[in-house]
């Protein structure tokens, strides 16, 4: 908790200094964006501890594979509001799904459930192309595949939903307007959370997740803009 803590009051502060400099930068004649919508997909690629992840114990158990997750797919959305020119705050929704390999014949799949708040800080120049930094603070709701117990006493991979544990995420990116109010953009960023203490309920049982989770994200997206213009 007090890791966490940390965490929250590092990141509430560079965001704030970052809006008292875009305040400074912010010029009152120049035409002002006002909202923005981004909708983005593409790659997720799991790291850490659940790499490695194994479930049950393979010298009494030779048809278990493990649970860790193959490399997956993400999607979502940002919807901003611009602070300044160069400075948006809004929300973001991401959605991220990972196959595991097991040798049930139905599929199963890791998940993870993120709304957030973000802040984007841009580069904006002369040319079309604009580098920008983000960040954000959310949640995580997991929905993992676990071993668990079944009716007839033996074990089977089900799909449960742990508690929510907080969330960070960092990133970099280039937008390219392709119009005056909209364009296309690639982003890099990765997702980390506290959930390794977070436990979810089956049948009355309790799993323990066990590991904190990063996502290296890899997406490519839809910018639209709105300005005092339009």
């Amino acid at each position: 908790m007090k890791k966490t803590s940390v965490l929250t009051a590092v990141f509430l502060f560079l965001f704030c200094n970052c809006l008292i400099v875009a305040q400074d930068d912010f010029d009152e004649d120049e035409e002002k964006y006002i909202l923005e919508l981004a909708l983005y997909g593409g790659l997720g690629i799991p790291s850490g501890g659940i790499t490695d992840w194994q479930t049950g114990d393979f010298d009494t158990n030779p048809d278990i594979k493990d649970r860790a997750p193959e490399n997956g797919w993400d999607i979502g959305l940002d919807l901003g509001y611009f602070v300044t020119q160069k400075l948006v705050f809004g929300i973001n929704f991401n959605y991220n799904q990972f196959k595991i390999d097991t040798d049930e014949e139905s599929s199963h799949n890791h998940r993870l459930f993120s709304p957030a708040i973000y802040g984007k800080y841009l580069f904006e120049g002369e040319t079309n192309l604009v580098p920008y930094v983000k960040a954000k603070i959310g949640m995580d709701w997991a929905k993992f595949s676990t071993f668990v117990e079944n009716d007839e006493g033996g074990r089977r991979f089900r799909e449960i939903s742990y508690d929510p544990g907080l969330a960070y995420e960092i990133g970099l990116g280039i937008f390219y307007y392709t119009a005056d109010y909209s364009g296309l953009y690639l982003e890099a960023s990765y997702h980390t959370n506290m959930i390794d203490d977070k436990v979810a309920t089956y049948r009355e049982m309790d799993y323990l997740m066990g590991e904190n989770i990063g996502v290296i994200q890899l997406n490519i997206g839809v910018r639209l803009l709105v300005s005092s213009d339009n």
